[in-house]
């Protein structure tokens, strides 16, 4: 029996170091949730209460999930959304499903009709309490207004409207993605990878746009695998809220994925080594910096070429060096650690393999 499409799709969750109210954000159909969840809200329930709480701790970074019977891990954002959503579930089923004859773009996921909710205890159980609703409103969460830069010429790539990048759905579809990243600019065949730019992006992205623009004026042959940019998406306010980036069909394989001791890989992994090894000399030729140099940010194609992304900068604890960050001796690092990643497998217990960075 084919597993049942989910009604929603998770978006970004929202915490604060201050205390221990949450916020959820989910698309269901073509519409937008946003659920506040306030810790006072619980009191007046201790079992609940005691639940709320454990699931707010189980979202912290340096939480490691319990592994059940079956050998797999719960994801605790799936934990905390199933428990809540539980509740609004009636609410979803009443909304009109996506229309599947219709072109969505960006804008449609973007400016989407949002209702913002909460939860309240009633006889022990969650209820959903409704805040009000925005129309046309762009994500409260997404879109930075770039600053002036000398090194940046912006106007070397094509700026979209949200409207001019479809988001394709499929005849299964229940809503939205929250995230979308398989688009394509309208007129044009192939994809695109779209990249949310967030409110508190704007230092990172200038960084990826001064890589970005330095890889398009060095003009690198195909044989320098990294990705490229195909554009920007601003709206009408002038807030750059993505990036349109190549796209890389990769399945979601990054060098994370790969086991150095797995014989299937013996020939692999030293193509992999001389692809990054070549795509950095020739980056580093103009001075462009990879930055956070780490087995998350190559990917592998279904070809099985190794592609450098993630030019925003930053570092990653086990990979390079704090003191080098940001650097062509960082990149080096960054690559003299990968090496011995892939064939020995040494670093698997660093950082969970390196993928939260720092910026």
């Amino acid at each position: 029996m084919a597993q049942q499409q989910p009604l929603y799709d998770i978006g970004p969750f929202g915490s604060s170091i201050r205390n221990t109210d949450t916020q959820l954000n989910v698309y269901v159909s073509d519409k937008r949730f946003k659920i506040d969840l306030f810790t006072a809200n619980f009191e007046s329930s201790p079992a609940l209460l005691a639940e709320d709480l454990q699931q707010v701790h189980r979202q912290e970074p340096e939480f490691i999930p319990d592994e059940n019977e079956d050998g797999e891990f719960e994801d605790p954002l799936d934990e905390i959304h199933d428990w809540i959503l539980q509740s609004f579930l009636p609410i979803f089923r009443k909304l009109a499903p996506l229309d599947q004859g219709r072109k969505y773009t960006l804008k449609d996921c973007l400016f989407a009709e949002e209702f913002n909710y909460t939860v309240h205890v009633l006889e022990d159980s969650l209820a959903p309490v409704y805040l009000g609703n925005t129309k046309g409103k762009k994500h409260h969460l997404i879109g930075a207004r770039l600053p002036f830069s000398t090194q940046v010429d912006y106007s070397i790539f094509p700026v979209y409207h949200p409207n001019e990048i479809q988001v394709p759905i499929n005849a299964n579809s229940t809503s939205l993605p929250a995230a979308p990243h398989w688009v394509f600019i309208h007129g044009r065949p192939q994809p695109s990878f779209f990249k949310i730019v967030y409110g508190g992006d704007a230092g990172m992205t200038l960084k990826e746009l001064l890589a970005y623009s330095k890889i398009h004026t060095a003009q690198f042959d195909a044989s320098v695998c990294t990705s490229r940019l195909d554009g920007l998406v601003q709206d009408d306010d002038g807030h750059v809220v993505g990036l349109l980036l190549s796209y890389i069909d990769c399945r979601g394989t990054t060098l994370c994925c790969i086991d150095g001791r797995d014989p299937k890989y013996s020939e692999a992994r030293q193509k992999w080594i001389d692809q990054i090894s070549h795509a950095l000399k020739h980056l580093h030729s103009p001075h462009i910096v990879w930055g956070d140099a780490k087995a998350a940010n190559v990917l592998v194609d279904i070809n099985g070429d190794a592609y450098l992304i993630d030019f925003g900068g930053g570092y990653t604890e086990c990979w390079v060096e704090k003191d080098l960050s940001n650097s062509i001796d960082g990149d080096l690092q960054g690559l003299e650690n990968i090496k011995p990643y892939l064939f020995e497998r040494t670093m698997q217990d660093k950082g969970e393999q390196g993928l939260a960075g720092v910026r």
